[in-house]
């Protein structure tokens, strides 16, 4: 009995392939599901595949690249409270035509900012212009293995170890010092332009400094109010604020920004950064820029507009809407820890 049972069976299913292969052949609807059937059971995993090595290689060849850039801005964004960051303006002086900057007839002072990049992990401040520095790192590393890095206790530390990663450790970033900073963050309501600093109060080795700029540059661009190459200048901390609508987060983000301003040469500059193209950074490119453009043409991130517009003391064209900064009472934040929550 169940010999003759499972020899019925083979013939079954014979006969069920013979028929499945005429109606195939004869029944055009039938034929279409089979093979659409068919061709997606076996494309679907090709495609996955495919896509997760076209992601893997967005985020490795990104412009921006992913790794310590994004990772950073992750964990800023997920504090619980306000964020610390340290950024500077950076005043270039001594461009002349022969260094390739031919919109700069007059020797007018530039900028050295970062444009950040097409895959930037926020949508809204992708190509935007922000200013050089980043956020505070709360925890302690291998030195060795992050180039001195660690714990930052000032806000000079964040700044100095972020323009280092930027712009590859200059040797101007090196010899930055704590009690070289000009702290003109009490001129109250007045421009962060004006300065403390008189060009008639400097010491011989920047009288020195300043006269062979003044040779060099054929006493244009002169350094006026004694800010030579090499001066560092504290201008405040402001609250900038984002909505989460801007971010496209669950959550508002906000972060203390520490401002400082940095006077250095044309000849401190990267060298890719007097040919037009810019220079590649981490998370974009640099690039200088003129005030006009700073003002009228530039769209920012992390609301520096509106560090703009107080630096020069006139109004910026681009506002990013979600974005605002505050005044913070120097007073005050300066009881609390630099060092950021986790």
């Amino acid at each position: 009995m169940g010999s003759d049972e499972s020899s019925r069976n083979p013939k079954r299913i014979a006969s069920l392939h013979r028929r499945i292969y005429v109606a195939f052949l004869t029944n055009r609807k039938f034929a279409f599901v089979i093979s659409f059937i068919l061709s997606t059971i076996f494309y679907t995993p090709i495609y996955i595949s495919s896509n997760r090595n076209n992601n893997s290689n967005k985020k490795r060849y990104g412009v921006g690249g992913s790794s310590a850039s994004a990772s950073e801005l992750t964990t800023a964004l997920r504090r619980k409270s306000d964020g610390r960051a340290a950024v500077a303006i950076i005043r270039v002086i001594g461009l002349q035509s022969e260094h390739g900057i031919k919109s700069n007839p007059d020797n007018q002072v530039q900028y050295l900012v970062q444009f950040k990049s097409h895959d930037y992990p926020i949508q809204a401040f992708r190509g935007t212009v922000c200013l050089l520095g980043g956020n505070a790192n709360g925890q302690i590393m291998n030195r060795r293995k992050q180039g001195g890095g660690g714990r930052d206790v000032t806000p000079l530390d964040t700044l100095k170890r972020e323009l280092n990663e930027e712009l590859l450790s200059p040797d101007w970033v090196q010899m930055i010092q704590e009690e070289d900073v000009i702290d003109d963050s009490k001129l109250g309501k007045t421009l962060f332009n004006t300065t403390s600093l008189s060009a008639s109060v400097v010491n011989t080795k920047n009288d020195a400094i300043q006269n062979n700029s003044n040779e060099n540059n054929n006493n244009n661009n002169k350094i006026e109010d004694g800010r030579f190459p090499g001066t560092v200048r504290y201008l405040g901390t402001t609250l900038h604020s984002h909505t989460a609508e801007l971010l496209e987060k669950p959550q508002p983000y906000s972060f203390l920004c520490a401002l400082f301003e940095i006077t250095i040469g044309v000849d401190q500059l990267p060298h890719a950064i007097l040919h037009p193209v810019g220079a590649t950074v981490q998370e974009g490119r640099l690039a200088l820029l003129t005030q006009d453009q700073l003002l009228h043409h530039a769209k920012y991130s992390w609301g520096y507009e509106y560090t703009m517009e107080t630096y020069f003391g006139k109004k910026s064209w681009n506002k990013q809407k979600g974005a605002s900064v505050s005044e913070v009472n120097e007073n005050i934040w300066e009881t609390t820890s630099w060092t950021p929550p986790k």
